[in-house]
């Protein structure tokens, strides 16, 4: 007997798949989207939902926003000086109501208003998951489809994009760019600690 192909698990073969090794698109419906406390970020959200399998996929989105003090200004991107911006809740929400990211409703605290939380209950939208190297076995991904475009735009930009850090699957040129990079600052801070005649 031979094998030809091996399969993903869904039926498909894996030469015959679109979907990335480890990589899993999902519809869901949102059964519950609130405000969490968060010491680092200024919105924090648990997003729950259901994709007809046995459990709810659950995830939390958090990000800061652009300030003057107190005073919220915008949605935090890094184009805009903010590490860890609030972009990635803002296209949540886009995706999941439709809304321009200027028209949703804050409250005075940064998070998000409960109106807004409450529409999005029972809205669909495609989310990607990815296997992990981080302490989870999958993450959730920071960009979504709604489900009008379909998982398809979901995975196209998947594919357009380098993929996270914490990707279990990252091509290994990529792995040992990181490693090489790594292993270069090392011997660099390392270096440093020589004398001037061992340099």
């Amino acid at each position: 007997m031979q094998f030809n192909s091996s399969s993903n698990g869904n039926g498909v073969s894996v030469s015959d798949s679109k979907y990335p090794k480890g990589v899993f698109v999902d519809l869901i419906t949102l059964t519950k989207v609130d405000n969490t406390d968060s010491k680092y970020n200024d919105c924090n959200l648990f997003v729950e939902g259901d994709s007809g399998g046995p459990y709810p996929k659950k995830f939390y989105l958090g990000g800061n926003h652009v300030k003057d003090g107190d005073v919220m200004l915008d949605w935090g991107t890094s184009k805009k000086g903010v590490k860890g911006g609030s972009w990635k809740v803002a296209h949540f929400i886009e995706k999941t109501l439709g809304k321009k990211s200027n028209d949703i409703v804050l409250n005075d605290d940064g998070t998000i208003h409960e109106d807004e939380l409450s529409k999005m209950l029972g809205r669909k939208v495609f989310i990607l998951q990815y296997e992990s190297s981080g302490p989870r076995s999958r993450d959730t991904w920071y960009f979504f489809a709604g489900e009008d475009e379909g998982k398809d735009a979901l995975l196209d930009k998947w594919k357009s994009m380098s993929p996270p850090q914490s990707y279990k699957h990252k091509p290994s040129n990529d792995v040992m760019s990181e490693e090489w990079a790594k292993g270069q600052k090392q011997m660099a801070s390392q270096s440093a600690d020589l004398p001037d005649f061992l340099k």
